[in-house]
């Protein structure tokens, strides 16, 4: 009988999955060639790091970022990333990002059979596109590589050959799993890995020294050692392998300090440190920890990294319930809805200091991030621009770029607010595919055109890509009523919209109408010269002047009909809508009964 669930089996559960978006575990028969003899995290071999990856393309697994795979290896995600981490009998299905934390950066052509090469996004600066296993050589010069991957939806795991230009042009760069080995019985004396906290230790060949902490092997740099009190004479020279092997991050949860003094503390999650405030040290219980002495630039440059995204955190003091994920440097909230749909309940739920939580929450996604609905609820994608999220269209996905840069999945309930945002007022706009190079200043969800005449008032700000369809939407959207706007470049005259009219306001006007008490936008003057040019507001425009209480529809292409009390209210016309003009401007309008 076949280990593996029939082919209708896997599309049925994967239909499921992009339903529900919830995470769904199968399972399979063990096969008895996967079997090993390394443990989870531990030692394992080349040999059986290929035999691990072989198994997968055995059993037929389908890629997917929401499903777990359980075999004889263990229980993966079955995505590129958690398939290189059952390859490697990682304890966890780590992401693209994190798995360079468990393995060390090496050339092409040092690869060997279980390395990986894992893609650096150009746009990012990050490994958060690809990564597969290195199964060898094609040939003597090394200009086809032999890999195992799980390539994208639709597809299995499957062994391939790419040329190594394409690997080269695709920027994928070679690591080594810190705890692989050549054969299956490592040789060697001392394992530092079981020495005691604080113990100095460093290999035969290797003039790297580290700090031993709970099985992890901190570098010390040579800056570090009179600073920190470190006694290189009591370093403790070990096996070279065993060595190389140390993991680089400390378990999470780990209190840590300057080894070099100061009064700052540090929890680890991850292989980033953030910072517990004096009134979190007791009320969140850190002070019941063990505090390590750490090497000041590991430490330094923890504090700069940021969290894996995906990561599920909460306030250590539990003093709310809430939770969120982590994208960037930036902490999103996750709904009681969204917590079980979009499968943040399967994730580990990451206690943190709230000071560092709050700053997070605060913090907004970069423009540029690609986002979708965590659930799959929406299989729409969106670009972040300034706080919004805006949509994009199947056909800018791969022509404006959106398709190379990550594609992160957030709580659905927060993606639903920021798709309903604008912009934020000023920002400077064109299209992302940069087919033509027209800019456009946003505001208030609507998209005004910069001329050439105007460009040097906006030349210090970003220029930021948006989507084409949007940005056509939103350059014919009219400046909301009753908007109040200046010249860029400057000049007393001030105006207020009414139907895409630019109305002039006198100095009387603007404090008599109350304009004075709202904001005052600057937009382009060439621009703002059309928009006044105008000879009167668009038809269906509500107007009221100070001469009388009569409301203004404007009609007929630019007359005026006088609306009752009986013309407003549920399913009519609305006094929210109506815009206060002065009189010169109703007195000149045309009076129409029809």
């Amino acid at each position: 009988m076949s280990s593996k669930p029939s082919r209708l089996v896997r599309l049925a559960i994967a239909a499921a999955v992009a339903v529900s978006g919830t995470v769904v575990s199968l399972s399979a028969a063990p096969v008895s060639h996967a079997v090993g003899v390394s443990s989870t995290d531990g030692q394992i071999s080349r040999a059986e790091v290929l035999a691990r990856a072989q198994s997968w393309v055995d059993e037929g697994v389908w890629y997917s970022q929401q499903v777990y795979y359980t075999d004889s290896n263990g229980t993966y995600r079955t995505d590129c990333s958690g398939f290189v981490s059952m390859a490697w009998h990682l304890g966890v299905s780590r992401t693209t990002w994190t798995l360079p934390g468990v393995s060390t950066p090496i050339s092409l052509d040092s690869l060997q059979p279980g390395d990986a090469l894992n893609r650096l996004n150009p746009y990012t600066g990050e490994y958060d596109a690809h990564v597969v296993v290195f199964a060898g050589w094609t040939d003597s010069a090394h200009t086809s590589a032999s890999v195992y991957e799980e390539a994208r939806p639709g597809t299995q795991a499957r062994r391939i050959a790419y040329s190594r230009s394409y690997l080269t042009s695709q920027n994928f760069k070679a690591f080594r799993y810190n705890r692989i080995i050549d054969s299956g019985t490592p040789q060697g004396s001392q394992d530092p890995g079981s020495l005691p906290t604080g113990t100095l230790v460093k290999a035969p060949n290797n003039p790297t020294v580290k700090l031993v902490i709970s099985g992890s092997g901190l570098a010390v740099s040579g800056s570090d050692v009179a600073p920190d009190g470190y006694d290189l004479g009591k370093v403790v020279v070990v096996d070279e392998a065993k060595f190389n092997l140390l993991p680089t991050a400390l378990p999470v949860g780990t209190v840590v300090h300057d080894a070099a003094g100061g009064s700052s503390r540090y929890v680890v999650v991850g292989d980033a440190a953030l910072p517990i405030s004096g009134a979190e040290w007791s009320a969140d219980g850190y002070n019941t920890r063990p505090d390590m002495g750490v090497p000041t630039s590991w430490l330094q440059g923890a504090v700069r990294n940021s969290l894996p995204v995906g990561t599920v955190v909460h306030d250590q003091a539990d003093n709310s319930p809430s939770r969120y994920v982590v994208i960037g440097d930036a902490a999103l909230p996750i709904s009681g809805a969204d917590w079980s749909a979009d499968g943040y309940n399967t994730r580990p739920d990451m206690g943190v200091p709230g000071g560092w939580l709050q700053g997070a929450v605060k913090k907004s996604l970069p423009s540029g991030t690609v986002l979708h609905d965590q659930a799959d609820n929406d299989p729409s994608r969106y670009v972040v621009v300034e706080g919004a999220a805006l949509p994009i269209a199947g056909a800018e996905w791969v022509p404006d770029g959106y398709s190379v840069r990550p594609d992160m999945g957030v709580p659905s309930t927060w993606l639903r607010s920021v798709v309903q945002a604008s912009p934020a007022d000023g920002t400077v706009v064109r299209g992302e595919a940069g087919r033509d190079d027209k800019v456009y200043v946003v505001l208030g969800g609507s998209a005004l055109a910069v001329s050439d005449a105007d460009k040097a008032a906006y030349a210090e700000r970003p220029r930021l890509g948006v989507p084409e369809n949007w940005l056509r939407g939103a350059a014919q959207r009219p400046l909301k009523n009753g908007t109040v706007v200046r010249d860029v470049s400057g000049g007393p005259s001030v105006y207020v919209m009414a139907g895409g009219m630019a109305v002039p306001l006198t100095a009387a006007d603007y404090s008599g109408l109350g304009y004075d008490k709202r904001p005052l936008n600057t937009v382009p003057g060439t621009w703002l010269t059309a928009a006044a040019a105008k000879p009167a507001p668009a038809d269906g425009t509500l107007l009221l002047s100070p001469d009388n209480t009569t409301v203004w529809l404007v009609t007929n292409g630019g007359s005026k009909k006088a609306l009752t009390q009986a013309d407003f209210g549920p399913g009519k016309y609305s006094f929210n809508d109506v815009v206060i003009v002065p009189t010169t401007l109703t007195a000149n309008l045309p009076f129409t009964t029809s």
